[in-house]
């Protein structure tokens, strides 16, 4: 039987798409867990087959197929991806940019420019917010880390939030993703069953979630069940395409990158 390596990521909003994945691991499946920029490498590589990876690298790497039907997304502000400065936004001449992060970093340059008409100097650090603002004005946190370390500064900008402002539409920060000729109808049905078993159990992962990171139950809970979007319908993918239309524009993306939809049809024979 073939092992077919599923990438996750170590975030509070990838929770409900993989816990039961990981209490009960199908068979042939390995899991390994990485940031959004390590799961980019890995499927890049080829030591992943399947990944929770960003929208910004599934638009990019013309070997990844988004496996349709699935997100990581808000509609509005999402509360994990934020951007700290010190000075006001349109005054920002330079930001540190959390090397995990891909779609974040992308979203912030198109934000910076068409809300705030600035496109300052970009430098990517690890995400240790005091490092990031002792050499840069304003720092981009996201998941965990914008959650339980934000900085004590003047200006904070939810980047969710603000492209519903500009676009009013949803931003797809993640999506499940694979290599071509790597995943088949059997994948699709055991992330389908996952994704289902999670929103039947957002309750229970908020308070597992709870003792972990030290938040209350309920700040969780209204996370999971009111501002993440797991569904990929049709405003999340018009969101996912006006990324693609301003990452183009912002000459983030070339004229290469596009959204790939894996097709059942189209899917090599298993071996499993």
């Amino acid at each position: 039987m073939k092992t077919t390596v599923l990438g996750c990521l170590p975030y509070l909003n990838v929770r409900p798409l993989i816990r039961s994945i990981e209490r009960r691991p199908p068979e042939g499946y390995e899991l390994v867990y990485d940031t959004p920029s390590g799961l980019a490498v890995r499927l890049r590589e080829g030591s992943c087959d399947i990944a929770a990876v960003s929208s910004f690298e599934a638009l990019a790497n013309p070997e990844l197929e988004i496996i349709p039907g699935f997100a990581i997304a808000s509609d509005g502000p999402v509360t994990s991806v934020l951007l700290f400065s010190q000075r006001p936004f349109s005054s920002v001449r330079r930001v540190a940019l959390d090397t995990s992060s891909l779609s974040g970093a992308a979203l912030t340059r198109i934000v910076l420019a068409d809300q705030f008409g600035t496109t300052p100097e970009f430098v990517r650090l690890e995400p240790y917010p005091a490092d990031m603002l002792s050499q840069a004005d304003a720092c981009l946190l996201i998941g965990n880390n914008a959650m339980l370390h934000a900085p004590q500064v003047p200006h904070v900008l939810d980047l969710g939030e603000a492209w519903k402002k500009l676009t009013a539409l949803p931003f797809v920060f993640g999506v499940w993703a694979a290599r071509r000729g790597r995943t088949d109808e059997r994948d699709l049905f055991i992330l389908q069953q996952a994704r289902r078993a999670g929103m039947r159990d957002l309750e229970t992962i908020a308070r597992e979630e709870a003792i972990n990171l030290g938040l209350p139950p309920a700040l969780i809970l209204r996370y999971l069940a009111e501002i993440m979007v797991y569904d990929m319908g049709e405003r999340e993918l018009a969101g996912l395409r006006e990324f693609l239309r301003r990452s183009r524009e912002h000459g983030l993306l070339d004229s290469s990158a596009e959204v790939r939809l894996w097709q059942a049809s189209e899917a090599h024979p298993s071996s499993r």
